[in-house]
């Protein structure tokens, strides 16, 4: 599902974030990228969803090449990835629905399709009895169900997170993470960068370690057992 060959970038300022990165993701896998601030894990996911392109290389998803996407094919392709931001990134003077259910105007649902998918997708996480709170009467982990609603109610075929749990104390990071493996479970593809290293060795999940711009190890669920 995910290719990345040989994949360079280096921003305006020289800062050089990946160097010669090529990755295979399989359609349906659970992987967390880890690695030190400033290896390389958030610039990494930001390529994903077209937020940077690549300098050097190419990254495909779903046989797409996003290197080569015009501007005005990046939101068509946005469609089919959902994504889960540490800061939650809510819309403050809308409500839960209200948030949820912009995702789907943008992209012209109707009505009666905009209404049902968003209380199915807040029942889904837990929210359906929250849909008319603002961001600002929520805790930390109901405005990530929110974020996790949000990137899911069009129902992509991958979904990045970018820190999810890292606002959270670890009773509610966990519930989170519950979701995001349910939410695997029912065949979506989850590539999440973290440094949070409890979650990572319970999840029993494929781990990609990013080292200053390289992938310094790539193993399979149980296999990761280091520090980052």
């Amino acid at each position: 599902m995910i290719k990345l060959r040989n994949v360079s970038k280096i921003y305006p300022n020289g800062a050089r974030a990946l160097s010669n990165i090529s990755l295979e993701i399989a359609k349906g896998e659970f992987v967390f990228l880890v690695g030190q601030s400033g290896a390389g894990k958030s610039t990494l996911i930001k390529l994903l969803y077209r937020e940077e392109i690549a300098t050097r290389g190419q990254v495909f998803i779903d046989n797409i090449n996003l290197v080569r996407l015009k501007p005005h094919q990046v939101p068509k392709v946005r469609r089919n990835i959902g994504v889960i931001f540490q800061d939650f990134k809510l819309l403050p003077t809308k409500t839960v629905f209200e948030n949820v259910a912009f995702a789907q105007h943008v992209i012209g649902k109707n009505k009666h399709e905009i209404k049902a998918n968003t209380e199915n997708i807040l029942e889904l996480v837990g929210l359906g009895k929250k849909k008319d709170s603002f961001p600002s009467e929520l805790s930390g982990g109901e405005q990530q169900r929110v974020c996790v609603a949000r990137a899911l109610v069009n129902h992509p075929s991958l979904l990045v997170a970018d820190e999810p749990t890292g606002n959270l104390d670890i009773e509610t990071a966990w519930g989170i993470m519950e979701l995001l493996n349910q939410i695997n479970r029912l065949g979506t593809t989850v590539v999440m960068a973290t440094h949070a290293l409890q979650i990572v060795q319970q999840m029993n999940k494929r781990v990609v370690r990013v080292e200053e711009g390289k992938i310094a190890e790539d193993t399979s669920g149980g296999a990761y057992r280091f520090g980052f």
